[in-house]
């Protein structure tokens, strides 16, 4: 009951420092009058870390691969899925790719923070 809980909370917390860091972000962009797709580049790497973080705790759990091995998969395929995002943006977005990508990986950075950070904790927890 206590790991469930925390894994709750880890999940909580996530979702308050991606709100938080949003409402900072959009009041920085609408300050300086930056156009991009905030929500979009939210929304994408929200759920890139919580599909990330479930998956890789059904791994420690159920031991299906190496965890390095797992990792380096999951992180292959979320750079995939980046790449796919940047070429949607810049074949049918009506945004500079440019602003985009300054506004995308500040956030892709601080959630990989968090999302290593979590996956640390889970590592001492085994």
């Amino acid at each position: 009951m206590i790991n469930y809980l925390n894994q709750v909370k880890s999940f909580i917390t996530l979702t308050v420092l991606v709100v938080l860091v949003f409402y900072i972000h959009e009041f920085i962009c609408e300050f300086y009058s930056i156009y991009s797709p905030l929500k979009s580049i939210y929304v994408f790497n929200y759920f890139a870390v919580i599909f990330f973080l479930i998956i890789s705790k059904l791994n420690l759990k159920y031991k299906l691969v190496n965890i390095l091995t797992f990792f380096m998969l999951l992180t292959f395929i979320k750079m995939l899925s980046t790449i796919i995002f940047f070429l949607y943006f810049k074949s049918y977005g009506s945004y500079d790719i440019v602003i985009v990508v300054y506004n995308f990986f500040p956030v892709y950075f601080l959630l990989l923070i968090f999302e290593i950070f979590d996956l640390k904790k889970s590592l001492n927890n085994i």
